[in-house]
């Protein structure tokens, strides 16, 4: 046998699993890459759907505080005597 080939086939050998072993770091990298970015959208979209819910708890008491002021200066405009009109059950 060629004496280059017996030393090139090793070579050779050892630049095709190098390069394998490159693509495949850059493959799964790029993955992990994209796994990360899909977790921080799911934790992303937790966060939304808490705030949402919060929000929409703080918008029901402003309401309700709201009436309770309006009951309050309806019962001074009319000039009714104490006790004003008892608390909301959500606002105490």
């Amino acid at each position: 046998m060629d004496p280059l080939l017996n030393n090139l086939s090793p070579i050779l050998t050892l630049l095709g699993v190098l390069a394998a072993a490159y693509f495949t770091y850059r493959g799964s990298n790029r993955k992990l890459k994209s796994d990360s970015g899909f977790q921080l959208l799911n934790e992303h979209q937790e966060e939304i759907a808490s705030l949402r819910s919060e929000l929409s708890d703080l918008r029901r008491t402003r309401r309700m505080q709201d009436d309770y002021i309006g009951q309050l200066r309806m019962h001074i405009i009319e000039q009714s005597p104490p006790p004003p009109p008892p608390w909301p059950t959500g606002l105490t």
